[in-house]
């Protein structure tokens, strides 16, 4: 690939700010604030503001002109990274490294061997998985596990992103897992995936079996194959994931580039959002039970994305590393403070609507102040994340994340 001299140095620039802004005291603080808060020694809130995952497009203008036309996947990188560090004023912690993949050995097709069709509603972007048609047990023959093969350690992407910046900030290559955090390990995600949500709400009554047998080899599969990573040396500490960040006092530091991590060494993460219209038996019987033989290998789990999982908090406590609950956006934050005082940390998500249509941040500012009081004085994550639309007022997340620091 033929690099102009230009577009090469506006990268390089960019990454040299970046790397400039993760050396920064306040970046340095907020890494000390996380790793207090994550190992429960810690009383003081924590915001966390996402304004990129479904409002990109709506945040995007308030960017400087793009100037580079080859590299623009990584100038936008760089420059969506900084906006955030110059605008977003709160707890985030920006990492002085970069991740790319190794080329590992995948299924021929989709994760598991089925083909999953993903319909998208233009307008609002919402998405629905429209999985095979399994009607019998037979059919699951199909399935295809994936065993730890790391094919090139050094791919081509990776080296062009070493040659254009490596010197300036580290690349690291994940080496790992070929199985991904939505659609793999959690379990959750990949069913919901294979046989469509509502087929699943019914197969848990019209055929278990098939729901049974379809978990046991997930579970399976992704147990084998994260041993043999382990084994093969090929996990790091910066496969850590708790959801947030995971930088955490009680945990080995996170460092790029170093092989040989355990297990035992890192977060896991894994969540139930498929199952949040089931009973607690039925959650128990249908995936929890599936997935703690994979969370109890992780040092420390973090459990929940954005379902309510306030009825559900007692069986929770029988994960042995447990260390985070998410409370979405429907829970009752006092009802889940009174179960889990400070045994967890109360991962937290607001409204995302209250800086969507009929935004105010007075409303806001209400919404966050009854959270703080309602969570008694128990670890609290304020995690605003998955707005739809802000509008296209980038502002009403920036006064957000200032209001909520300053309530904090």
């Amino acid at each position: 690939m033929l690099i102009s001299k230009k577009e090469r140095e506006i990268i390089r620039d960019l990454a040299k700010k970046y790397r400039d802004y993760c050396a920064s005291d306040r970046n340095l603080n907020n890494k000390k604030i996380w790793e207090a808060h994550n190992a429960l020694a810690s009383d003081r809130p924590i915001v966390l503001t996402c304004p990129y995952w479904h409002t990109f497009s709506e945040v995007e203008p308030a960017f400087p002109k793009y100037r580079t036309t080859d590299l623009r996947s990584w100038e936008k990188n760089f420059v969506s990274k900084i906006w955030q560090y110059e605008n977003i004023r709160d707890d985030t912690v920006f990492d002085p490294w970069i991740v790319m993949n190794a080329k590992m050995r995948r299924p021929k097709i989709g994760i598991w061997g089925y083909e999953v069709e993903i319909e998208t509603e233009e307008k609002s972007g919402g998405k629905r998985f429209i999985g095979p048609e399994i009607d019998s047990i037979d059919e699951l023959e199909a399935l295809e596990a994936t065993p730890h093969e790391v094919l090139d350690r050094n791919p081509e992407n990776v080296q062009i992103a070493r040659d254009l910046f490596g010197d300036i900030i580290p690349i690291h290559v994940k080496t790992s897992t070929i199985y991904p955090k939505w659609g793999g390990p959690d379990l959750s995600e990949a069913i919901g995936k294979l046989l469509g949500g509502e087929e699943l709400m019914l197969k848990l009554y019209t055929a278990p079996d098939i729901v049974h047998k379809l978990m046991a080899f997930m579970r399976d599969a992704v147990i084998a194959n994260l041993e043999q990573g382990e084994m093969a040396g090929d996990w790091s500490t910066v496969d850590s994931d708790s959801y947030v960040v995971s930088h955490t006092a009680d945990m080995p530091d996170i460092k790029p580039n170093t092989y040989g991590a355990k297990l035992s060494d890192i977060w896991g993460f894994t969540h139930a959002q498929e199952f949040e219209g089931v009973s607690p038996a039925q959650h128990k019987e249908f995936l929890l039970d599936y997935q703690m033989p994979i969370m109890k290998k992780y040092g420390l789990t973090s459990y929940g994305c954005c379902e309510t999982l306030d009825r559900k908090i007692d069986m929770l406590r029988e994960i042995p590393n447990l260390r985070r609950i998410c409370l979405g956006p429907m829970s009752d934050v006092a009802y889940c403070a009174e179960q889990i005082g400070k045994d967890y940390i109360m991962s937290w998500r607001p409204n995302p609507a209250l800086v969507g249509m009929g935004y105010t941040i007075e409303k806001c500012r209400t919404a966050v102040q009854d959270g703080i009081k309602a969570s008694n004085g128990g670890f609290i994550e304020i995690m605003l994340k998955e707005m739809m639309t802000i509008e296209n007022d980038p502002q009403r997340v920036i006064d957000f994340t200032d209001m909520a620091m300053a309530e904090v």
